[in-house]
């Protein structure tokens, strides 16, 4: 398995949140390492990964259970660096309250995923409320309120399989994340018409804000130099 950390990183892994290493309501002190999101599913792991190594910034990176659980420890300063979202996707009063934007970090868009074969009705991609849209949990979408009926489920690939096996009629998935899913497991789905265009940026705890300036500098070097769209390339192209 490719590792994107050298033995020397400060970067250091954990399963910290499963042996009760969070504080509820209790965030690290500038001395200790800064708890950070794991991202062992998402087409982005590589890349915030990288982000992190490159900040310099000793960091344990932890893997929460889902992603509601997640949103909850960034709110209440157990995490401390989260990414990919958009400010609409962390829209809650206690998340806005306390959250600092990145930089840009990569544009994509998000596409109704459909049954393969079949035909719909969608004069208005954003206008679901004929259909049962399939979501994931502890996840906001752009113009919920024109959906029918929620169908939820823990993960993308969880919704993707919900969709063609018909227990639901459509969901929606950047472009990026549909294909390497595709990739690594064949369903009669076809990518719909576009959704939203989405701005994806990391999330710093306000408690440090000193983080944001470093993670922004690490981007910024690793946009400049090609990586990001190389490690989001690379991650497409796995089966893992």
């Amino acid at each position: 398995m490719r590792r994107w950390f050298s033995d020397q990183s400060l970067v250091r892994l954990s399963l910290a949140f499963w042996l009760g290493a969070f504080v509820p309501g209790v965030a690290c002190a500038a001395d200790d390492a800064v708890l950070a999101s794991r991202l062992e599913a998402s087409v982005f792991r590589d890349v915030w990964h990288a982000i992190l190594e490159d900040s310099g910034i000793d960091v344990q990176l932890v893997e929460v259970a889902n992603h509601e659980d997640r949103r909850r420890s960034f709110a209440s300063g157990q995490l401390l660096l989260d990414c990919c979202s958009i400010k609409a996707w962390r829209d809650r009063q206690e998340e806005i309250s306390v959250q600092l934007w990145s930089r840009p970090i990569f544009y994509t868009i998000d596409h109704l995923v459909l049954q393969g074969g079949r035909t719909y009705d969608l004069p208005d991609p954003m206008n679901l409320k004929a259909y049962r849209v399939a979501v994931v949990r502890g996840f906001s979408y752009q113009r919920e309120e024109l959906f029918g009926p929620r169908v939820e489920y823990e993960t993308i690939s969880q919704v993707l399989d919900a969709v063609a096996a018909g227990q639901a009629d459509v969901t929606i998935v950047n472009s990026q994340e549909f294909r390497r899913l595709q990739k690594m497991k064949r369903r009669p789905l076809v990518l719909g018409p576009e959704h939203y265009e989405l701005i994806l940026r990391a999330r710093v705890h306000n408690s440090r804000p000193d983080l944001l300036v470093k993670i922004d500098a690490a981007i910024e070097r690793l946009q400049a130099s090609g990586r990001i769209a190389a490690l989001t390339g690379a991650r497409l192209r796995s089966v893992n």
